[in-house]
C-alpha cells in the first residue's frame, strides 16, 4: 500500500515537473519565435529602405536610420545565438549596441522632425558616453544581468522620452506622428516596468516576472518592427510634404509661386462676388532691378527680392495673397478692400521698402505699384485682371517710378482662363 502511494506521489511530482518543463520551453520558443520574426522582419524592412535610398540624395539623416537598423539587426542576431555562445560579454555587447540603435534611430527621427539642434546632439552624445561608462564598470564591478538589464533600460527610457514628447505633445501636425508618439509612449512603460522587475526581483512572484517579460518582449516588438515602419511612413510623408512645399511656394522668397497664386485667388474672388464685396489686385515691380543686380551682384538682388516679399506680406490682412509672378514682379490680392482701402495699402507697401537695410547694409531701392479695384461684385478672372493691372503698372514705371497707379479702364473678358 505505501509503495503504490510512493509511487502515484512520484507520477505527480514528474507530472507537475514535466508541465512547468513544458510550459517555460514554451515560453522560451515563444521569445525565439518573437526573435526570428523580428529578424526577418527588420531585415525585409531594412532591403526595402536601402531599395528606395538609392533613388534619393544619401543625405545624413537615412545615413544614422539605416546605421541604427544594421545595429539593431545585430542585437537580434546575438540575442539569437546568446543560448549557443557562452561568454560573459554578450549581455554587455547587446545591451551597448542596442543603446546606440536607439540613439541613432532617435537622431534620426529628430532630424526627420526638423527639431534636431547642438543641445540635442549633446544630450544624446552624453547620454550614451554615460551609458558605456555605467554598462562596462557594472561589468567589471558587479557582473549581475539583472542590473544590467534595469540600466540598459532607464538609458533607453531617456533615450526614447525626447522624441515621444516631440511626437505627443508637441509636433502633432498628422495623425501618423501622434500614432508613433503613443507607440513610443507604450515602449517606455514596457522598458520602465522590466527595468522594475530586473531590479527588485523578489518583489514579484514567478506569474507577475513572466507578464513583464512578455510585456518587455512586445514593447521591443512595437520598437522595432512598427517603430521602423512608423519612420519610414515619416520619411515618405515628409518626402511628399517636401515636393508639396517645392510645388507651392517660390524657392527664393517663401511666398506663393505663379500657379498656385492663380490657383488660390480663384475662390477668394468667388467668395467676394458671392458676398458682394470689392475685391483689389496688384502688380509691384522693383524700379531699375537690373541696375542693383549689375551693381552689387546677383545675390544682392537676391536679398533684395526675399526683403521686398517680406515687407509686403506685413502689410496684408489675413486672407490676402501675395505671389511672386516671375523675375522682380510680385501680384498681391485684396479680396475684402474696396479703392479706398487698396489705395492706404499700397502706400503702405511703397513706403514700407524705403531705407532698407539688408544685412547691416543701408540698400535704397524702390517699387512701382499698378492697382485694379473691381467694385461691381462682378467676376473676372485674373487673367482678366492682369492686363489693366500691367497697364497701370507700366503707368507708374513711366510717370518716374517709385509710385502706384491706379487702372480705371473696362475690364475686355478674354476666352483664356488663367
Amino acid at each position: 500500500m505505501e509503495e503504490t502511494e510512493s509511487f502515484d506521489t512520484d507520477r505527480l511530482t514528474k507530472g507537475q515537473n514535466y508541465r512547468a518543463e513544458v510550459k517555460n520551453s514554451t515560453m522560451h520558443l515563444d521569445h525565439q519565435t518573437l526573435l526570428v520574426c523580428l529578424f526577418i522582419w527588420q531585415l525585409f524592412m531594412l532591403l526595402l529602405f536601402v531599395v528606395n535610398r538609392l533613388r534619393y540624395a544619401q543625405e545624413q539623416t537615412s545615413s544614422l536610420f539605416l546605421t541604427a537598423k544594421y545595429l539593431q539587426l545585430a542585437v537580434l542576431i546575438l540575442l539569437l545565438l546568446k543560448n549557443y555562445i557562452n561568454s560573459p560579454i554578450s549581455l554587455p555587447i547587446i545591451t551597448l549596441l542596442a543603446l546606440a540603435g536607439g540613439t541613432l534611430e532617435s537622431l534620426a527621427l529628430l532630424m526627420l522632425l526638423r527639431v534636431f539642434s547642438s543641445k540635442v546632439e549633446r544630450y544624446y552624445s552624453i547620454l550614451f558616453g554615460v551609458s558605456i561608462i555605467v554598462v562596462v564598470l557594472m561589468h567589471l564591478l558587479m557582473p549581475k544581468d539583472q542590473l544590467i538589464i534595469a540600466v540598459a533600460c532607464l538609458a533607453g527610457i531617456l533615450i526614447i522620452a525626447y522624441p515621444a514628447y516631440i511626437l505627443c505633445l508637441k509636433a502633432m501636425e498628422t495623425s501618423l506622428q501622434i500614432i508613433m508618439g503613443l507607440l513610443y509612449c507604450a515602449v517606455i512603460l514596457t522598458l520602465a516596468g522590466k527595468g522594475f522587475e530586473s531590479m527588485y526581483p523578489t518583489v514579484f512572484s514567478t506569474v507577475a516576472s513572466q507578464i513583464f517579460n512578455s510585456s518587455f518582449y512586445l514593447g521591443m516588438l512595437l520598437y522595432i518592427a512598427l517603430g521602423t515602419a512608423g519612420i519610414m511612413l515619416l520619411y515618405r510623408e515628409d518626402s511628399f510634404a517636401e515636393m508639396e512645399r517645392v510645388a507651392t511656394y517660390d524657392e527664393l522668397t517663401g511666398i506663393l509661386n505663379r500657379r498656385t497664386f492663380v490657383q488660390r485667388a480663384r475662390p477668394l474672388i468667388a467668395a467676394s462676388v458671392m458676398r458682394k464685396t470689392p475685391y483689389s489686385f496688384l502688380l509691384l515691380d522693383v524700379d531699375h532691378f537690373k541696375s542693383i543686380n549689375d551693381t552689387y551682384g546677383h545675390n544682392t538682388g537676391d536679398h533684395v527680392l526675399s526683403d521686398l516679399a517680406y515687407k509686403i506680406e506685413q502689410q496684408l490682412d489675413n486672407g490676402d495673397l501675395i505671389g511672386r509672378f516671375g523675375g522682380e514682379e510680385f501680384a498681391v490680392l485684396l479680396h475684402r478692400a474696396d479703392e479706398k482701402n487698396s489705395d492706404v495699402i499700397a502706400e503702405r507697401m511703397r513706403t514700407a521698402v524705403i531705407g532698407s537695410i539688408i544685412h547691416g547694409v543701408p540698400l535704397h531701392y524702390t517699387i512701382s505699384i499698378g492697382v485694379i479695384t473691381i467694385e461691381s461684385g462682378e467676376r473676372f478672372s485674373l487673367n482678366n485682371l492682369y492686363k489693366p493691372c500691367d497697364d497701370a503698372l507700366y503707368q507708374a514705371k513711366k510717370k518716374g517710378r517709385n509710385c502706384v497707379v491706379r487702372s480705371y479702364e473696362n475690364i475686355k473678358v478674354s476666352s483664356f482662363r488663367h
